[in-house]
């Protein structure tokens, strides 16, 4: 017979409890299709770079199955509660405490079961996703294949096993512990006021908001010390925020009578902080789990800006090696000419000028690194002949200019720049600024960040700054091949020290360590904020879900005093949306202020501009809102459906 009632009482659960239901499924989808990627031989194939990608997806995963393991807990806790009157029944009836105890354990593992079962199914397909991204990180097309990962599939369940049988004990010991009255009236207790003088929820009010001011500008310091501490002050803020917040509220329409007897402002309000006081602990955890989410999926978003603009700006030769005291470069091209089929090579020099105008006129632009005291220069047919090899179009030098060649960034303030430069007896005016990308980014590239052009016999008058060997090749530079000149280059440094160290860059291993990093980075970051964003989004649902019968019994007593259809949607509406905006609000203008100064502290060039940087910010909360918005309607429509049975029917 308990079996039976185990399988019915789940169905239901699953249908009154859909939104965790569903929660749990994603979940399992994620985590599936996290693993696979661990397991999958064609992912590691890809680039020995990912070999860090298992450890980085497994320190997300563990995290993921914290959370995910509060939920559960935080669930069948919430579950419990409102089932222990029929538990404390089922014991008045003479049914054992052990029996009752393995109907709500069979219970939650059919949940969890099923909830599993279609994560693995979907999670598949979500797998497949990841690795089409994957691959197109790494230029490869993408075909679908339908593999199934057994071992992705068993650490997953390994997961949940473990999320489910630890949460079940914890609420299994509550239960036996808890007398025949505890039960029956557990459902009616609330959480208990932590500030119930309003005299001190005013003071903690304006301790909160001055710890809220003082911890966002410690976060934003750019020293790591002051940052961590300013978390840990933003962590009071939130959690004295909300503890302390119907007092805020009671101040502010003290001063704004008008306002407080307006429309329903009273009632949503007064209901409002009158929950608000009995939850701030809950709400302080959401409104953490959310600023984490936007945080995350900031700076995931941050952070992909930062190595697409490395794989542009770093270098488009398939070898790029730079020479500081050399200009011998026998030991690279003998491997070279062995193993790489080469179209196009070259050996140059760039020239160092007596002067650091124009390195001081950029300065303000980029950041404070120089590296050189001097502005470079470049041989016009040195110039030529490797814009010829990158494919870039043929440009001419008039008598008496020169040309400025930068990084895209630099190209507006120096289009501005009009002075002349001066090299022996001949003066140059500033002519074309062109700004492909040149090898310019790094050390003992053409120049750091710009380089001047001018014509070969006044280039060849002056001392070498250091010498470059460029090639281009009919297949991508493998890691591999890199890493052999890379250990030629350490190889000369450590039998020859006047030589210096070499600097080598291939635009192939830059898009490859970028895409790896990415992969590394990101994927995780994604991950995690995704997980926490849909438990934050179920437990905001839940606590609406707990006020189910106040909402129907207020509203249905307002409806017997007269109010309109009308009158009473607009309250619901007004006391959802604050509801809502309550954690939000405050995660959503902490972690947006994080975000913009997290990308002002990148390299200069990453964002060209505010209005990117803003664009970061905006993409940031259109993911988060796309996801969560999707929940709020779901709770919206249930809260909706289920308050309207009381304008039918008043007296239930």
């Amino acid at each position: 017979m308990l079996s039976k009632l185990s399988l019915r009482n789940a169905a239901r659960q699953m249908k009154d409890y859909f939104i965790y239901f569903i929660t749990i499924a994603i979940a399992a989808s994620l985590i599936f299709a996290f693993n696979a990627l661990v397991f999958s031989q064609e992912i590691r194939s890809l680039s020995k770079l990912l070999d860090t990608l298992p450890l980085m997806i497994g320190i997300a995963s563990f995290v993921v199955v914290c959370i995910i393991g509060w939920l559960v807990f935080y669930t069948m806790r919430f579950m419990m509660k409102r089932r222990s009157r029929e538990f404390g029944t089922y014991l008045l009836l003479g049914i054992e405490r052990k029996r009752i105890v393995n109907l709500f354990f069979m219970e939650n593992l059919i949940i969890g079961a099923v909830a599993l079962l279609i994560g693995l199914l979907t999670g598949n397909l979500l797998y497949q996703g990841l690795r089409a991204m994957l691959l197109r990180l790494y230029e490869i097309q993408y075909h679908f294949s339908y593999v199934f990962s057994l071992s992705a599939a068993l650490l997953t369940f390994v997961y949940f096993a473990v999320i489910f049988i630890v949460a079940l004990f914890l609420n299994r010991r509550k239960i036996k512990k808890s007398k025949i009255s505890d039960l029956i009236y557990m459902d009616q207790y609330n959480e208990k006021e932590l500030a119930p003088d309003s005299k001190k929820r005013k003071k903690l009010f304006v301790a909160s908001m001055t710890s809220g001011v003082a911890g966002i500008g410690l976060l934003i310091t750019y020293d790591a010390t002051l940052s961590l501490i300013g978390a840990f002050v933003i962590i009071f803020f939130l959690f004295t925020f909300y503890i302390s917040f119907s007092s805020g509220i009671a101040a502010y329409f003290e001063k704004h009578e008008r306002k407080k007897y307006g429309g329903n402002t009273l009632y949503v309000f007064r209901s409002l902080t009158s929950k608000v006081g009995s939850m701030g602990i809950t709400l302080s955890v959401i409104s953490i789990l959310l600023t984490a989410t936007l945080i995350a999926v900031g700076t995931g978003l941050s952070f992909n800006q930062l190595f697409m603009r490395n794989a542009e700006l770093e270098t488009a030769h398939s070898i790029y090696i730079g020479s500081e005291q050399a200009t011998d470069f026998t030991d690279y091209r003998k491997y070279i000419d062995r193993n790489l089929n080469v179209k196009s090579e070259w050996q140059y020099n760039v020239y160092k000028l007596d002067s650091d105008s124009v390195t001081r006129y950029v300065g303000p632009y980029r950041d404070d690194f120089r590296a050189y005291d001097y502005d470079t220069i470049i041989a016009f047919s040195d110039y030529t002949k490797i814009r010829d090899m990158l494919g870039y179009q043929k440009v001419a030098l008039p008598e008496g200019e020169y040309i400025i060649q930068c990084l895209d960034y630099l190209a507006k303030p120096l289009e501005q720049y009009n002075e002349t430069v001066q090299i022996d007896d001949r003066t140059l005016v500033r002519g074309s600024v062109y700004h492909e990308t040149f090898t310019q980014q790094s050390w003992n590239g053409n120049g750091s960040g710009f380089i001047l052009v001018v014509p070969d016999e006044i280039a060849k008058t002056l001392p070498v700054s250091h010498s470059a060997y460029v090639a281009m090749t009919d297949v991508p530079v493998t890691t591999t091949e890199y890493k052999t000149l890379d250990t030629i280059r350490m190889d000369r440094h450590e039998n020859n020290h006047d030589v210096g160290y070499d600097m080598i860059y291939s635009k192939e291993v830059v898009k490859e360590q970028n895409a790896s990093l990415y992969a590394v980075i990101v994927f995780p970051l994604f991950y995690v904020a995704l997980v926490l964003l849909i438990v934050s989004a179920t437990v905001l649902a839940f606590q609406i879900l707990s006020e189910m019968k106040s909402y129907q019994n207020q509203y249905a007593t307002l409806h017997m005093l007269g109010a309109d259809k009308k009158y009473l949607n607009n309250a619901l509406r007004r006391q959802f949306a604050v509801y809502y905006v309550l954690p939000i609000f405050p995660a959503v203008v902490i972690s947006s202020i994080f975000i913009f100064f997290l990308c002002m502290a990148l390299d200069p060039g990453v964002f060209q501009g505010i209005a990117q940087i803003f664009l970061v910010v905006g993409a940031t909360l259109a993911i988060f809102f796309s996801v969560f918005a999707i929940y709020i309607a779901a709770s919206y429509v249930n809260l909706k459906r289920n308050v309207c049975r009381a304008h039918k029917d008043p007296s239930s």
